[in-house]
């Protein structure tokens, strides 16, 4: 039986819910009720049972777990005493994700955080397309995805983590914004339509992907029939550069909302005639219990974010 689906079960006894105590463990709720129905069909026994208020043991079930946190409480201190040096001493952490300045904020903040006593230290925030993100969290090259799609596109998103064996929680969902330099002419207006964007050129990324899952299809498809002018570039450094000195705009979401000192000299203006949003996602594999390295991220993520309770999709 693995000790991880205990600890699992005992958590749902403490907050009294399967939802939340999934969102607490960083899983999915249909993760944690298959694992719950697979300990009860190992030891024959209903280890919980529902009310209107949620879950609760059952008497087999209160049996049984209180034999388990004894089990649990035995390792813990076995670990404290014999393990404790090794754990703190190596931090792997192993993250694939778009350009996004908060996700770098927040890695940031992991490492001031928690690396100070880390002998051994593998930290990776590694950028790539969306498909490239997926496929690298489904075949457990990284251990966590960020990533972006639309409204529109989320379905076909959805769809396709399904296939890969990757389930979903979203961060954030933000209008479409133009974002300019604080001098362009186009400064200071409440919102900005198509019409006004044809006089400036579109700086973009090289390698952004158009595939039907990913929020730059949308976003290039609406602004294929304006643009005429572009300005190509390979990395979010050169791209803010740019941005800040000329007329160029670039389309994405709006990170004036968080305490990003890159986005400062930048005006983010909500484009008006569009109903399309960017909704981040981060992800991992279907079942994976996250390490504490990478819970503690994801926390620091959903501060970043501001997200009180998280959605999740499988």
């Amino acid at each position: 039986m693995d000790i991880q689906n205990l600890r699992y079960l005992v958590k749902i006894e403490q907050i009294g819910s399967i939802n939340r105590a999934a969102q607490s463990l960083y899983v999915s709720q249909s993760t944690l009720s298959r694992i719950l129905k697979e300990v009860e069909a190992q030891t024959g026994i209903s280890i919980f049972r529902r009310t209107n208020k949620g879950v609760i043991p059952t008497n087999d079930g209160a049996l049984f777990l209180g034999k388990v946190k004894k089990v649990l409480a035995d390792m813990e201190e076995l670990d404290s005493q014999f393990f404790s040096c090794q754990k703190t001493a190596e931090i792997n952490l192993l993250v694939a994700t778009q350009r996004c300045s908060v996700v770098v904020s927040a890695f940031v903040d992991y490492y001031n955080q928690n690396c100070g006593d880390a002998k051994l230290l593998n930290l990776v925030l590694q950028e790539e397309p969306t498909e490239n993100i997926l496929r690298l969290v489904a075949n457990r090259v990284c251990h966590l995805g960020i990533l972006h799609t639309t409204n529109e596109r989320e379905a076909d998103f959805l769809q396709m983590c399904r296939k890969l064996g990757v389930e979903s929680h979203l961060l954030d969902e933000s209008p479409v914004c133009v974002q300019v330099r604080c001098g362009h002419p186009l400064a200071g207006q409440v919102s900005i339509g198509s019409k006004a964007l044809e006089a400036y050129p579109h700086v973009t990324y090289s390698d952004e992907d158009i595939t039907k899952i990913n929020y730059c299809s949308d976003i290039f498809q609406y602004n294929q029939n304006v643009v005429e002018k572009r300005i190509i570039v390979q990395d979010r450094g050169t791209l803010l550069q740019v941005i800040g000195g000329t007329d160029g705009y670039y389309l994405g979401c709006d990170w004036s909302r968080y305490n990003l000192g890159v986005t400062q000299k930048i005006q983010y203006i909500p484009l008006s005639d569009t109903n399309l949003t960017i909704k981040t996602f981060w992800i991992q594999r279907e079942g994976y219990a996250p390490a504490l390295p990478e819970q503690s991220f994801i926390e620091l993520l959903r501060q970043s974010f501001r997200i009180p309770d998280e959605s999740v999709h499988q």
